[in-house]
């Protein structure tokens, strides 16, 4: 599995299959857009190849539990084709604000639970 910064301040932590088709988009992202480079910059270098050990366990660097915010609590997060780590006020902030600004009706239009 591969860790690395997500966005809105939590951790993704992706299953190999799922990374490599994230490599393939990131690859496909312009050169000379500076935005692309930045986010390209941003994603990998915080990327951490992860294995569980005996106990089902996983071993988070430093710098990205840093990123994170994440101490003694984390809140897991499922998500398509990742989980996300989150510090419980991150996570409480980042719930909220979906509820106080909820996505746009058209982001929506084909969401069907």
């Amino acid at each position: 599995m591969i860790l690395t910064r997500g966005m809105e301040g939590c951790l993704y932590v992706f299953p190999l299959t799922a990374w490599r088709r994230v490599e393939e988009q990131l690859e496909s992202l312009p050169l000379t857009d500076p935005g692309s480079r930045a986010f390209v910059r941003f994603f990998y270098s915080g990327a951490s190849k992860a294995r569980l050990d005996n106990q089902s366990r996983v071993s988070i660097p430093q710098s990205l539990r840093a990123f994170g915010g994440l101490d003694d609590e984390v809140v897991v997060a499922g998500a398509p084709n990742r989980l996300e780590l989150w510090n419980p006020q991150r996570w409480e902030a980042a719930i909220l604000a979906v509820q106080d600004d909820p996505p746009r009706p058209e982001l929506l239009a084909n969401f069907t639970p």
